[in-house]
């Protein structure tokens, strides 16, 4: 009787050990991989999750990896203002003109770049496209020349229009560059004539560039004002940009003196979008002027 219960105490304690190491293995056995395969819920994306203070960015693409792309930053950057990003576009050859002489790049301080325009059309291969002919030396990089129109302005006012031909290098890492910059041609723009009232126009018309209404007010008649009267939103407008765009300059084409107390000015307006090119057309309004007293007052806007 003695041995059996002995067995059974044997066998009672066996069993309460294999149930102990049970009950220990069941955490690590928790975190094995299942056997059986598993499958994300619909419309779960088979994407890591970030941490709650991680953003997912997209890499920034450099914009001169074209030959297009390059030629719009650097008609972009022809300012005084940003020379060092401007020269990082250029091939070295370039940059050391623009170290002798920068005027031809950028203009002067108050001669500047406002406008631009090409298209990918004005970008044409400076050498025909073709296999390398066996055992001759390797092939040039690849170039091309563009054909591109600027539109430049002093305080606001047109002074020319630049026609330039302007060589686009590309580099071994594929990158573009500005090789050479000829001008081949410029349409002068700027009035130069000293009709009464022109003082009083311009006075208007860099209110117009600066876009604010309240500084032309010293200079519009009574007559003009009172069209705008209680429509202060209308005459605002006026002087306001279009939306998405920056005024980029004005152009007394022609004006014309209306005996002695009047005069007539026809003027073509730029807009443009800032760095982007665009057709440099420009729309044409007439301004009247008459004259009170001394002072010299646009009388309307048609």
């Amino acid at each position: 009787m003695s041995d059996l219960k002995r067995g059974m105490s044997g066998v009672h304690a066996t069993w309460m050990g294999a149930c102990c190491l049970l009950l220990a293995a069941a955490p690590a056995f928790a975190q094995l991989p299942s056997s059986t395969p598993s499958f994300p819920e619909a419309g779960a994306e088979d994407t890591p999750e970030l941490a709650p203070d991680e953003t997912a960015e997209p890499a920034a693409e450099d914009p001169t990896q074209t030959a297009g792309g390059a030629l719009k930053v650097f008609m972009g950057l022809r300012d005084y203002r940003t020379l060092r990003q401007l020269k990082a576009v250029m091939t070295d050859n370039l940059q050391a003109r623009f170290d002798h002489n920068s005027a031809p790049f950028n203009g002067k301080r108050n001669n500047r770049l406002v406008a631009f325009e090409f298209t990918e059309k004005s970008l044409k291969p400076s050498r025909p496209a073709g296999a390398k002919p066996a055992g001759t030396a390797a092939p040039a990089a690849p170039r091309y020349i563009a054909t591109v129109r600027s539109l430049w302005a002093e305080q606001g006012e047109a002074t020319e229009i630049r026609t330039e031909s302007i060589t686009l290098t590309q580099r071994e890492d594929g990158l573009w560059r500005v090789g050479d910059l000829a001008q081949s041609s410029s349409e002068k723009l700027r009035f130069a004539g000293t009709v009464d009232g022109v003082t009083s126009l311009r006075t208007v018309l860099r209110a117009w560039i600066r876009g604010e209404a309240a500084g032309a007010r010293s200079t519009l008649s009574d007559t003009f004002l009172k069209r705008y009267a209680g429509r202060d939103e209308a005459l605002a407008a006026l002087f306001a940009p279009p939306s998405g765009k920056a005024h980029a300059a004005y152009q007394i084409v022609e004006m014309t003196p209306q005996g002695t107390t009047g005069a007539v000015a026809r003027v073509r307006f730029y807009d443009t979008v800032i760095g982007e090119p665009a057709p440099i057309d420009g729309r044409v309004r007439v301004l009247k002027l008459v004259r009170k007293g001394s002072r010299w007052l646009v009388d309307a806007w048609e």
